[in-house]
């Protein structure tokens, strides 16, 4: 029953740290050292709250891309001078989608080695809690993502490769790249999660292709289901109202809240 608790804990912290911008990596680290999970293998859990925040996009999303699907695949049959923005806004989320596949692909093992370590954490989360600040701030916020061209979604593209590095945020430094094009705050969240739905299949299907072949027990697959069950239900009412919020509210709450997990794990590492 114990294994079953954690695993939902870990499945809430995936849920809401996956979504909101302030670092699943750093608040993971935390929990498991605090109330480990040894029964199960730590990659093959991790696949599961994968799939669980995977599902929580596609069911919030579905008809979004349900859209984007549609007008993809009609691409092909109609003039690009003929193009309706759907058409090319599926068209740039693929593309924009390329950058953080490319760099997970060549930097990850280095990352994983060098970089993702706490004291790393600390610094990304304050570097990135001070961004957060000064963004509210100068951001104008009066564009949509029907006004993103390809350049764009390029950019928030190459901001969510450099969400590998620990304390990042790939929410967090997508919504901080849609502020820099003038997206209000909703829509830079929205189309951060747009984009993240192609690359969490991409590296859901890479690490259920490392973990494949293993033997698991019934406790185990009974850890993971309610792990991925959590993540995926808690998911879905992280997006729903995190986009509520970010139409009336700013940033601030996520950056103080990244400075005190900033100063936990700096105690953590201390003691």
């Amino acid at each position: 029953m114990l294994d079953f608790l954690r695993a939902l804990a870990l499945g809430v912290v995936q849920a809401l740290t996956e979504f909101l911008p302030i670092s699943s990596s750093a608040h993971l680290l935390l929990l498991r050292n605090w109330i480990g999970l040894d029964s199960v293998d730590g990659l093959t859990f991790d696949v599961a709250l994968h799939v669980g925040t995977l599902v929580a996009v596609l069911a919030y999303f579905e008809k979004d891309l349900r859209v984007l699907f549609s007008g993809w695949t009609e691409s092909f049959s109609r003039p690009r001078a003929r193009w309706e923005h759907r058409h090319r806004l599926a068209w740039y989320i693929l593309a924009a989608t390329i950058p953080a596949m490319v760099v997970g692909a060549v930097l990850q093992g280095a990352l994983l080695g060098v970089l993702r370590t706490p004291s790393v954490a600390v610094v990304t989360l304050i570097i990135g809690g001070i961004l957060f600040l000064v963004f509210e701030r100068v951001s104008e916020k009066s564009r949509s993502i029907e006004d993103l061209n390809l350049a764009g979604c390029l950019l928030i593209g190459f901001a969510q490769a450099v969400a590998l590095i620990p304390g990042v945020s790939r929410s967090g430094i997508a919504i901080l790249a849609g502020l820099s094009l003038k997206l209000t705050r909703a829509e830079a969240a929205k189309f951060a999660f747009l984009l993240g739905a192609p690359i969490l299949v991409v590296a859901g299907a890479k690490d259920a292709i490392d973990v494949w072949g293993q033997a698991l027990s019934a406790h185990q697959i009974g850890v993971f289901a309610v792990g991925m069950l959590a993540s995926a239900v808690f998911g879905w009412f992280v997006i729903k109202y995190l986009l509520r919020f970010l139409n009336k509210h700013g940033l601030g709450v996520f950056a103080y809240y990244r400075f005190v997990l900033a100063l936990v794990v700096l105690v953590t590492m201390i003691l």
